[in-house]
């Protein structure tokens, strides 16, 4: 039986009725909290995915009670992990000479740091590595990655920290 089908024996809305009479209040939901439209799509996009990914059809038996909590709780995840990778981020501090001198000593250091980095990136799961490769050299959004190698975002998240922690660790080892 399709979800289409089942959701109308059971009397509720099918999926198509409740993305046409919920999408626009969501989104109006979301812009009022957030100055990035980006950033209110794809709350939007998780939003339903998240609903559509639920085994509880009662969930949706009272949808005007239940569409506004579930969205102030996504909104809510987002700021609480927003806020992790924020305080987990190290600071870097940047010299007040823009110009750096070239010396052999600076260069010979700077090609033993890049030898470093490719052997802690290899080191890394193939997932996780690529995962980081795709964010940092491609400049690609976790949501991209999540929808190009099927995954979530929240494992891809994870990935980027598991790839961060150990390329810090590595690079904080040095001798």
């Amino acid at each position: 039986m399709t979800s289409k089908a089942k959701d109308e024996s059971e009397g509720l809305p099918t999926r198509e009725e409740f993305f046409a009479r919920y999408e626009r209040p969501l989104r109006s939901f979301f812009a009022k909290r957030l100055d990035d439209r980006q950033e209110v799509d794809d709350l939007v996009q998780e939003f339903f995915a998240r609903l559509w990914s639920s085994d509880n059809p009662s969930e949706l038996s009272n949808p005007d009670a239940y569409i506004f909590q579930a969205a102030a709780n996504l909104l809510r995840e987002r700021y609480r992990k927003a806020k992790v990778r924020q305080d987990a981020a190290p600071t870097i501090q940047f010299s007040q000479n823009t110009v750096e001198d070239f010396t052999p000593e600076r260069i010979l250091q700077g090609k033993n740091e890049l030898q470093l980095l490719e052997k802690s990136l290899a080191e890394l799961p193939e997932r996780t590595r690529t995962v980081f490769l795709f964010h940092r050299f491609e400049k690609m959004k976790y949501r991209e990655i999540a929808s190009r190698l099927e995954v979530s975002v929240s494992a891809v998240e994870k990935h980027i920290a598991a790839a961060m922690k150990h390329l810090l660790k590595r690079m904080a080892d040095r001798p």
